[in-house]
């Protein structure tokens, strides 16, 4: 097609003629009456890919779920002992906290790290202190399932 007809059909002016599109429509896989009626040219394979996971195979590599979790006393002595908090409430256990001989710095960077561990393990977080006359800084953190009540926290770390 010439300039002046291009700008003439661009404009209105002029017929339209829609040659660009005519090679898409000529093949046969894509007519209405097609031999394939109904099948589609992405098909899912009959076999699970390497990428999907066959369901039967399904393992559970969970902790086995204790309807009671046990209560871990710890007292840190800096941040390194944060493992110590950690690893018993990763494996579902409540876990009672004194901070007392911290200085505030690591206090406060231990209780940062107990409550990243409550909110990734969808965990909850108690002060024992408050509310109580005494000079101990005492927290605990419970498991998302960990029917511990807070009375039985307080009896753990001394408080009643």
């Amino acid at each position: 097609m010439s300039f002046f007809g291009s700008a003439k059909e661009f404009f209105g002016l002029g017929p339209i003629e829609n040659n660009e599109d005519d090679a898409y429509f000529e093949d046969s896989r894509y007519s209405e009456t097609s031999s394939t009626a109904g099948a589609g040219a992405y098909d899912r394979a009959e076999r699970p890919s390497r990428y999907e996971r066959d369901h039967r195979e399904v393992s559970s590599t969970r902790a086995s779920y204790r309807p009671t979790p046990r209560i871990v006393n710890v007292s840190p002595r800096n941040y390194n002992d944060a493992k110590e908090i950690g690893e018993p409430f990763r494996d579902g256990d409540a876990v009672v906290m004194d901070l007392t001989d911290l200085d505030t710095a690591d206090a406060k960077r231990i209780v940062d790290f107990a409550a990243g561990l409550c909110f990734g393990l969808r965990g909850s977080m108690h002060n024992l202190s408050r509310g109580e006359e005494t000079r101990k800084r005492l927290f605990a953190i419970v498991p998302e399932h960990g029917n511990v009540d807070k009375e039985a926290l307080k009896r753990s770390a001394g408080l009643r």
